[in-house]
């Protein structure tokens, strides 16, 4: 063979090497970026690029709302339709996966100017004061390029010269779908149908929450790092999704979602009630159901050690919007008057935990039988 013959021959293995890599790219789509396009394909889950999803969602169908959550992976749980006995208005739930300020000030400022939005309800969770951004986890954390104002080209291109590994493990590995209901919400059926059959405390526990919660507990002993830095990140970037809602005429609800016990414990500290302090000067007034009641001690209110189950999620909605619930310490409205008093009785709530802990080595918790336990005739658990 020629060397004419021979280079055409490698060009075309070149270019037949190339399009078969982006051929099984674009038709496996294990990321799913090319079933989010124009935000109309409701089958993608929480494994998918949801980020493309919902920014693609929003553009194409943000004039069908009156009013958007955002929020990490916690305010996935929200009902759209619940929401809406806050004030009337029509939602759509933008929780994200790993949910972070630098996410929630992008988002804010893209449904603003895309969706001309009525209000926006922002919802933070307390682990958020330990990180600002999660673009460096990997292509599903990455802010979109419809939103960035990044090339879509380069975007495209990315994504079809993906490593063919990830589809493959995508074609070997089928696993059960779990997707996203079409106004945003997280399907939580998996998390359910392990509750369904696992009905013993420690059995629960020991399962779905054991390892997440060890790691927080010697924090008791040894105290919280303090997080300074990243407190004033993401305070800076509040105060510019408030500066941006009041530009903009568009009316901010913030809120704090509920939080397991075994989770709380690893934040309360220093810098943790400085954060608390100034996200309510800064707000004016804020819900916050990260607070001690007696729903936090229950593991069965939650699907695993950082995420609260849909009864959860509408007994924080009956609060805000006023209804009588029979459980009048979760969640507490904070203000700028009563934020110190708040702290006090956190710093002595957790100074009862630490004592706890000293002597038995673990936390309190409460079992499946006990009245805080608010998921045991859950509709979900017959699913």
């Amino acid at each position: 063979m020629n060397s004419k013959k021979w280079t055409i021959s490698f060009v075309i293995i070149i270019l037949l090497s190339l399009l078969f890599i982006v051929s099984v790219n674009f038709f496996v789509d294990p990321y799913g970026y090319f079933r989010a396009q124009k935000g109309e394909n409701y089958t993608m889950d929480e494994e998918d690029y949801l980020r493309e999803q919902k920014a693609e969602h929003i553009k194409y169908h943000g004039d069908e709302y009156d009013a958007f959550l955002v929020g990490g992976s916690k305010a996935g749980a929200i009902h759209s339709d619940k929401l809406s006995e806050i004030d009337g208005y029509k939602y759509y739930n933008c929780w994200l996966l790993s949910g972070n300020f630098e996410d929630y000030y992008n988002y804010c400022k893209y449904i603003i100017n895309t969706a001309h939005p009525k209000k926006l309800l922002l919802h933070i969770s307390t682990s958020e004061i330990a990180q600002f951004d999660r673009e460096a986890k990997g292509d599903i954390y990455e802010i979109p390029a419809v939103m960035s104002g990044n090339s879509k080209v380069a975007e495209v291109t990315k994504f079809l010269f993906k490593n063919l590994s990830v589809s493959w493990d995508t074609i070997t590995e089928k696993e059960d779908s779990y997707p996203v209901e079409k106004t945003g919400e997280r399907n939580l059926t998996k998390y359910y149908a392990y509750y369904r059959d696992h009905k013993d405390t420690t059995t629960y526990y020991d399962y779905l929450m054991k390892a997440q919660v060890d790691p927080y507990l010697p924090r008791l002993i040894n105290g919280t790092k303090d997080k300074t830095d990243l407190v004033n990140s993401n305070l800076s970037y509040l105060k510019k999704i408030k500066q941006l809602c009041d530009k903009n005429k568009v009316e901010l609800n913030v809120f704090l979602g509920s939080l397991f016990i075994g989770e709380m414990v690893g934040y309360e500290g220093n810098s943790f009630y400085n954060w608390l302090t100034q996200m309510v000067e800064i707000t004016g007034g804020l819900w916050g159901f990260n607070n001690y009641n007696d729903l936090v001690y229950n593991p069965f209110n939650y699907y695993n050690a950082r995420h609260y189950y849909y009864e959860m999620a509408d007994l924080m909605i009956d609060r805000m919007s006023g209804k009588q619930t029979g459980h009048d310490d979760f969640g507490v409205y904070l203000t700028p008057d009563n934020i110190a008093s708040e702290i006090a009785t956190r710093r002595a709530k957790t100074d009862e935990i630490r004592e706890y802990y000293k002597k038995t080595g673990t936390i309190p918790l409460r079992d499946y039988n006990d009245a805080s336990n608010i998921t045991r005739d859950s509709q979900y658990l017959n699913n």
